[in-house]
């Protein structure tokens, strides 16, 4: 495998934060070759046009197949004993429009816009749960349970399982960062067989969820192989809470550091869409966008990227980069740069659920700030601490005080 002397070996750290990534870097340059926290050689794209160039690439690949055989001790879906590798985020064209297409009507606009009263129902009933306390993690009272609930019930998974099945699709995302390579076989596996029962109830029991539409869409005579659809059943159900609980925890976070923004958005709610998306620019809750391989020689802003190579989206960096955004350091809700945004990928592989997290999130931010009176900190800013990752930017506790309003 093509690895030169120079790769700067980075830790964990400095993903979420774009000043010190780009400070360990050394220089400002749009493409670094480096080594990643877990060891695996990689090239890092950290300026945005590049980033979206790279995520827009057909020779930039997802497969396992098209990487160097040196990478695969690095890669889950490299090894005989992952089951669940058959879902359209692994996947290239055509395999990719195929399976996205199954699932892609659940995520319509129109068809999130009617799940916003439940929602709401959900924001309020965590809310009440918390409210006549005073005080509330925010993590744990609000940012999990309310896009846990959501993707449940699209699903049709029972939220009583919550607890089993945030434990291991932490190890799935990349959130448990000291997660060994035979614990992520293992979490695979519960899924495989989690999912597999569940399919299994469908089939006997349909219901108005999106397993049970995948079943009927099988039935039906399109071309889904029963790996591929609790494959993608897992992917939906891990993908569809990970990003949507950082976005609303950090974006909160940032809200209760800049109360100038809060308390504009509290007399101008109409900005709140825009300002779900510099919240996301802000503070990425994806660090980092991983496994895209070289399927050929390439170059990515002048930089020679080599076959087999894996290629790494900065997404957090890139949401920074001044040559777009002007000053990027500095929220501003009012901010309009939505084609630029790298927190839900780009490309063909932009997050189907995008639409949904957003929602959750403007629900969450305008149901906090108009039922919490006086949100504040319950402790010092620098106490606060994320979880181990360098894929995914993770609050572990957002503990609030507040007066309560009806």
């Amino acid at each position: 495998m093509h690895n030169p002397d120079g790769a700067v070996a980075l830790s964990t750290e400095v993903f979420a934060n774009p000043l010190a990534l780009l400070t360990e870097l050394g220089e400002r340059r749009p493409v670094h070759r480096v080594t990643l926290p877990d060891g695996m050689p990689s090239v890092l794209v950290t300026g945005n046009r590049e980033a979206r160039e790279a995520l827009s690439d057909p020779r930039l690949v997802r497969s396992v197949e098209a990487a160097d055989p040196e990478l695969h001790k690095y890669h889950p879906l490299a090894s005989d004993d992952y089951p669940l590798s058959r879902h359209m985020l692994f996947a290239d064209p055509p395999d990719h429009a195929r399976l996205r297409r199954l699932v892609s009507k659940a995520f319509t606009r129109r068809r999130v816009e009617q799940m916003k009263p439940r929602i709401q129902e959900i924001t309020d009933r965590l809310l009440d749960t918390v409210i006549a306390q005073g005080q509330a993690d925010l993590v744990q009272d609000l940012a999990l349970p309310l896009p846990i609930a959501v993707i449940s019930e699209m699903l049709g998974v029972p939220f009583e399982d919550r607890a089993e099945f945030e434990h291991h699709a932490e190890t799935l995302t990349g959130i448990n960062a000291s997660a060994s390579f035979d614990s992520i076989i293992a979490a695979g596996t519960w899924f495989d067989r989690y999912l597999g029962d569940l399919v299994e109830l469908r089939r006997q029991d349909p219901r108005d969820d999106l397993i049970s539409a995948m079943i009927a869409a099988q039935e039906q005579g399109d071309r889904l192989s029963d790996l591929e659809l609790r494959s993608n059943a897992l992917l939906l159900l891990s993908a569809g809470f990970e990003t949507t609980v950082n976005l609303v925890a950090n974006g909160l976070l940032a809200l209760l550091r800049h109360p100038e923004a809060a308390a504009l958005l509290r007399v101008t709610p109409a900005l709140m869409p825009n300002a779900v998306d510099e919240l996301l620019r802000y503070d990425s809750p994806v660090s980092c966008v991983t496994y895209h391989f070289a399927r050929e020689a390439l170059e990515i802003g002048g930089f020679e990227i080599h076959p087999g190579e894996h290629v790494v989206i900065a997404a957090a960096v890139a949401n920074h980069d001044p040559s777009v955004f002007t000053d990027p350091g500095r929220l501003d809700v009012r901010r309009e740069n939505k084609g630029q945004i790298l927190s839900f990928s780009h490309g063909i592989h932009f997050c189907l659920g995008a639409p949904l997290a957003k929602l959750e999130g403007e629900v969450a931010f305008e149901t906090v700030l108009r039922r919490l009176e006086g949100l504040a900190l319950a402790v010092p800013a620098d106490d606060l601490t994320w979880k181990a990752s360098f894929v995914l930017h993770r609050l572990e506790r957002l503990p609030v005080t507040f007066t309560p309003r009806p």
